[in-house]
């Protein structure tokens, strides 16, 4: 990869990264992406290129794309595709690559190669949630729906939808993608 006899070594070291690399516009549009991005995103099922657009695959996995990409910002943010759904999950890493609100966002992609596991801290003492109200945003992390959760715990969705009210005002949050972003710093996710 040369240009007027000059190595481009960022293009090379791009190209021949052993990870799934991408480089996107915040309206998904893919800009550039190597070898191993394609591969990924031809077998893991999450996330599809079509018609040079990042795609996924559902609503929820559409919706946490969009989270990760609207909060990428200088420090790099990893974010879970599909953890809580019937598909393969996607581990991303999202860095933006300008200051500017719509400039470029790098990514890179990991197939966890099976269940992600999603811990949080106790955010009891740090934001003073109930432990019924912590243990429903942790399953809203790993995202699973209201309805879900209600099932999965054998509650009511109304009393689900309470612990997500009460737990989002204590938290300072209005919606599932930004209270993954305020939560990122007291995940574990492996």
């Amino acid at each position: 990869m040369q240009r007027d006899g000059v190595v481009d070594w960022p293009a090379l070291w791009f190209a021949q990264d052993a990870v799934a690399r991408l480089v996107v516009g915040r309206d998904l549009a893919v800009l550039a992406l190597n070898h191993h991005a394609v591969t990924l995103l031809e077998t893991n099922g999450a996330l599809s290129l079509r018609d040079g657009v990042l795609a996924a695959r559902d609503r929820r996995c559409a919706a946490e794309l969009a989270s990760v990409i609207a909060f990428a910002g200088p420090a790099t943010r990893t974010g879970v595709l599909g953890a809580g759904g019937d598909g393969p999950a996607l581990l991303v890493d999202a860095q933006a690559l300008s200051t500017e609100p719509d400039g470029p966002v790098a990514l890179a992609l990991r197939d966890p190669g099976g269940q992600v596991q999603i811990e949080c801290a106790d955010l009891e003492p740090m934001f003073g949630v109930t432990p019924g109200e912590h243990q429903v945003i942790v399953q809203l992390v790993k995202g699973y729906s209201s309805r879900e959760i209600a099932d999965q715990f054998g509650k009511s969705i109304l009393t689900v939808r309470t612990h997500v009210k009460r737990a989002y005002g204590k938290i300072g949050v209005k919606t599932r993608g930004q209270l993954f972003a305020k939560l990122l710093p007291y995940l574990s996710i492996r």
